[in-house]
C-alpha cells in the first residue's frame, strides 16, 4: 500500500458526516443515546424509519472507522518506529481526548444542565478515541511478540465466514452485557465487531487486500444485507427490546444481521471509494484532513444547534436533515479554524 489512497480520505469524510447526522437525528427522536433530547420529535413512521437507519448506521460506521485507522498504523509504525509513534499518537489522539473529557464535555453538560450539574467523568464520542489507543498499543505488543498474521483472501466465502464467526461471537457476548449497558460511553455488547474490524484493516494493510476489491462483489452483498434488513425487522417486529442481548432468536438474528450489514456496507463504500473517487480533489482533501477535528468538537455544534432549531415551525422530520447539514457546516469549520490557529502556534498534530 504505497500509493496514495484518496478514497480512504473520503470514506473517512464519508463517515464523520454520518456520525454528526447520526447524533442529530437522535436528538430528534431516532433511537439511541446521545446528550440532548429536544421535545421536539418525530413520531410514528418517521421514528420508525428514522430509528431504522440508526440500527443500520450502528452495524457499520464505526466499524468502518476502526477498519480505516487500522489501515495506515503498520506503515506508520514501520516509518517511525515505536517511540516516535507513541509520541505522534499521544499528541494526535490523547490530548484531544483529554481537552473534550475535562473541557468539552463539561461545557456542554453545563450548557444543557445549567451551572449546578454536577461533573461526571465521560468519554461520549471519543470513546472511539480511547479505544483506538488501547487498539494500537495492543498491536504494538503483538508485533513485538513476533505474532504472524495470518493469511486472508477476500471473497464471498471468506466474507462469509467472517461475518457468521462475529455475528456468533457478537451473540455469545451479549449473553453476559447487553447494548443497552455503557460504560464512560463505551457499549462492550458492540465490541466484537470493532476488534474484528481493526484486525481486518491491519491484515489489509500488510498484505495489500484493498487491491481485490470487486464492485461485482459489492453489489452482490448489498443485495445480501438488503435481504438480511427484511429478516431481521421480521423477528425485532414485536421483539425490538430483545435485540440488545440475551438467550433469545431476536438477539441471534440481530446479531449475525449486523455482522453481515457490517461487511456488506463497508465492502460497498471502499469499492465504491476505490472505483470511482481515487483522484485528488483539492477542496475535499482539506475538508477530510479536518475530519478527525470535527469529530471531536461536533457534539456542541449539534446540540446547540438541535435547541436552536426546536423552537422553528419546521416539522421534526425536516428538522433532521436541516439541522445535520448546519451542524456538519459549523463543525468542520470550526475544526478547520482550531486547525489554522494551532499551525499558527506551531502545534502540528491537527
Amino acid at each position: 500500500m504505497n500509493q496514495r489512497l484518496y478514497y480512504i480520505d473520503y470514506v473517512r469524510l464519508f463517515l464523520c458526516c454520518t456520525v454528526i447526522f447520526h447524533h442529530v437525528a437522535i436528538g430528534f427522536g431516532a433511537a439511541g443515546g446521545w446528550y440532548y433530547f429536544s421535545p421536539t420529535r418525530v413520531e410514528g413512521i418517521s421514528e420508525l424509519l428514522y430509528s431504522i437507519q440508526m440500527g443500520i448506521d450502528q452495524s457499520y460506521f464505526m466499524s468502518l472507522f476502526f477498519f480505516v485507522s487500522a489501515l495506515f498504523t503498520p506503515r506508520s509504525l514501520d516509518k517511525k518506529g515505536v517511540s516516535a509513534f507513541l509520541k505522534d499518537r499521544f499528541f494526535r489522539l490523547a490530548i484531544p481526548m483529554l481537552v473534550y473529557i475535562f473541557i468539552i464535555h463539561p461545557l456542554l453538560v453545563w450548557y444543557i444542565w445549567g451551572m449546578g450539574a454536577s461533573y461526571q467523568f465521560e468519554l461520549g464520542p471519543l470513546w472511539f478515541v480511547f479505544s483506538l489507543i488501547f487498539f494500537e498499543l495492543t498491536y504494538i505488543l503483538v508485533r513485538k511478540l513476533n505474532i504472524n498474521l495470518p493469511k486472508v483472501c477476500i471473497n464471498s466465502f471468506s466474507m462469509s465466514v467472517f461475518a457468521l464467526v462475529t455475528g456468533v461471537a457478537a451473540f455469545i457476548l451479549r449473553l453476559f452485557v447487553d447494548t443497552r449497558h455503557a460504560t464512560m460511553g463505551i457499549v462492550f455488547a458492540n465490541f466484537v465487531l470493532y476488534v474484528a474490524m481493526y484486525s481486518m484493516g491491519i491484515v489489509a494493510s500488510r498484505q495489500n487486500l484493498l487491491e481485490t476489491l470487486s464492485p461485482r462483489r459489492a453489489y452482490k452483498w448489498l443485495a445480501i444485507a438488503f435481504v438480511t434488513w427484511i429478516v431481521m425487522l421480521g423477528a425485532a417486529y414485536s421483539h425490538i427490546e430483545d435485540t440488545a442481548g440475551g438467550c433469545n432468536v431476536t438477539s441471534f438474528v440481530y446479531s449475525v444481521w449486523e455482522s453481515v450489514s457490517c461487511v456488506a456496507i463497508s465492502y460497498f463504500l471502499l469499492t465504491m471509494g476505490k472505483t470511482y473517487l481515487n483522484r485528488s480533489h483539492p477542496f475535499f482533501e482539506k475538508v477530510s484532513a479536518d475530519s478527525f477535528l470535527a469529530f471531536v468538537i461536533h457534539p456542541f455544534p449539534v446540540v446547540w444547534l438541535t435547541k436552536l432549531m426546536e423552537n422553528t415551525a419546521i416539522c421534526p422530520e425536516l428538522l433532521i436533515p436541516i439541522t445535520s447539514i448546519m451542524a456538519i457546516f459549523v463543525s468542520f469549520c470550526i475544526a478547520h479554524f482550531i486547525k489554522v490557529v494551532s499551525h499558527k502556534l506551531h502545534y502540528r498534530w491537527v
